[in-house]
């Protein structure tokens, strides 16, 4: 029997230890081959055969033990409709419409996908979002069966939402009530409404008392959605003002705490990315998630942000300990499998997942329009120089949500390197024209254009960026084409600016630039080195 054959079998989620135990066998019985008179061949290769079955039955056991349980269904909640109602109704329905998502998604556990209205509302065209055979389109793109939409029916003085459960692929609708919000009983209400949802479903309903009626302060959810839309529109300072203010409404609001902690979170990545110290930011970050726990030990969220703030601090053995938690609490929340990326993967493969690919595909899986999780599988295909995969994996994304600034200028910049000039031009200009302040694609079409020494060109869009927002490597290429041109005086002024702004000591263009003024300063000729 050939026995490499033997030690090269293995399946994913088995235990390392498992399988270093197996080897040891194997190893042991060759040796005992080799040196003993009772092992002949015979006796070996069944002995072997033993072993090896007993370690495919292990890993079959636990592969099956592993395996998530088959989805019944998976449901896409859409935006509610709240334009004709005054703006404290409008909250109110939009407070019910997060409570039953909630429930719901506490209801199913992994039995299914819930696909919020803080995803889909992105996506959505408002001008359609009453269209049902528009919404059963785009929920198939996204791989919803079904989705649920709601709304206040026109001329209603009262406060009443009407919702309607639609399932995709005929347009038909399967569920449809109305009811009444009361804003002190918005949690008995969505309960109502998630009942009627899971037994469509046929799914086993949780005893009443089981189900967390917490009373909801109005004014506090209000002022927590503020925040939550800050949050979502990358505006983490004003997100933070009003989650702490919900809480000054509510101090039992765990859904403001969280949101403060994510807020500090984001603020101390953008620090990061500024080449400034996020420490300050990490540190409050912590504090709220600690808070968060404190108040909601199942939280499974915020356990995933403590794992990550503990990426950050380089305590790898913490951070899995946390990722786990909230892995173990909650493993539908696709963030978590972005943050357990993060980690070595001896670590993650204890959770039966091979590599990143699989990690990024489970996080698409379970949210379809998260563009992070497109992006970093895109990244990590680029960085295998699987340039084709990389584009197909920006273009599903495209598909779904085509005005997604990030995602074109991710493709943008694949363009650039595969030096394929009209697909450039036409991703940067279609950038500028859902973003016209996005310096970034000014500098992208100025490097294209000196790239290929139209300087006229290059000089517009790469002086337009360094107006925007004062664009650091901007001003490093200004200077080098202010060189080419002979305008010295010019080149001179923008290497400085590139140098006094730098990003922190590894910042590598300031110090390019560095490198680049002082050949400047001390070149008899006045011209720099021809650019590389």
């Amino acid at each position: 029997m050939n026995i490499l054959l033997l030690i090269s079998i293995n399946f994913a989620g088995i235990s390392p230890l498992l399988t270093v135990v197996f080897l040891s066998i194997i190893f042991i019985l060759v040796y005992l081959y080799k040196t003993s008179d009772v092992m002949n061949k015979k006796v070996l290769v069944s002995m072997l055969a033993v072993v090896l079955i007993v370690f495919i039955g292990l890993n079959i056991f636990v592969f099956i033990k592993n395996r998530p349980p088959k989805l019944s269904f998976r449901l896409t909640l859409f935006p509610l409709n709240t334009e004709s109602q005054t703006e404290q109704i409008s909250w109110q329905g939009k407070t019910f419409w997060q409570i039953l998502t909630q429930q719901l998604q506490k209801a199913v556990g992994e039995n299914a996908v819930i696909l919020p209205a803080d995803w889909t509302t992105n996506i959505v065209n408002s001008d359609s979002a009453n269209n049902f055979q528009y919404l059963s389109r785009l929920n198939q793109k996204i791989k919803g069966e079904y989705f649920l939409i709601g709304f206040f029916p026109s001329g209603n003085g009262e406060n009443t939402i009407k919702y309607l459960m639609i399932r995709s692929k005929d347009t038909l609708t399967v569920l449809k009530g109305s009811i009444e919000i009361i804003p002190e009983k918005l949690p008995e209400s969505g309960w109502e409404v998630s009942r009627e949802i899971l037994q469509y479903f046929d799914i086993s309903l949780p005893p009443d008392e089981k189900m967390d009626f917490r009373l909801v302060d109005t004014n506090s959810y209000q002022k927590f959605l503020k925040a939550q839309t800050y949050f979502q529109n990358k505006k983490y300072s004003d997100a933070l003002d009003f989650a702490e203010q919900s809480i000054a409404e509510d101090s039992s609001m765990i859904e403001a705490y969280l949101l403060a902690g994510k807020s500090n979170f984001m603020k101390a990545l953008k620090q990061k990315e500024e080449g400034k110290s996020p420490v300050e930011y990490f540190q409050k970050s912590f504090i709220w998630f600690s808070k968060t726990v404190e108040l909601d030990s199942l939280n499974a969220e915020a356990y995933s942000f403590l794992g990550e703030y503990y990426i950050y601090r380089e305590r790898w053995s913490v951070a899995e300990k946390d990722l786990f938690k909230g892995y173990e609490l909650n493993p539908q929340n696709p963030r978590i499998y972005l943050s357990l990326s993060r980690l070595h993967d001896f670590r993650y493969k204890k959770l039966g997942y091979k590599n990143e690919e699989q990690l990024f595909k489970k996080a698409i899986f379970l949210n379809p329009c998260y563009e992070d999780a497109y992006l970093m599988l895109s990244d990590l295909y680029l960085f295998e120089n699987k340039r084709k995969q990389a584009i197909e994996i920006l273009e599903q994304i495209l598909e779904i949500n085509p005005d997604s600034v990030p995602v074109l200028m991710a493709l943008g910049k694949i363009y650039l390197i595969r030096n394929d000039i009209l697909k450039i031009i036409e991703v940067f200009n279609r950038v500028i024209e859902l973003d016209p302040y996005n310096s970034d694609a000014y500098y992208n079409l100025g490097i294209l254009y000196y790239n290929s020494e139209d300087f006229e060109n290059a000089e517009k869009f790469l002086k337009r960026a360094v107006a925007i927002d004062n664009h650091l490597n901007s001003q490093l290429y200004l200077a080098y084409l202010y060189d080419i041109k002979g305008e010295r005086d010019k080149a001179i002024k923008y290497l400085r600016n590139r140098i006094r702004f730098r990003k922190g000591l590894d910042d590598e263009f300031a110090e390019e630039a560095r490198k680049r003024l002082f050949d400047l300063m001390h070149s008899d000729s006045g011209k720099v080195r021809e650019n590389i």
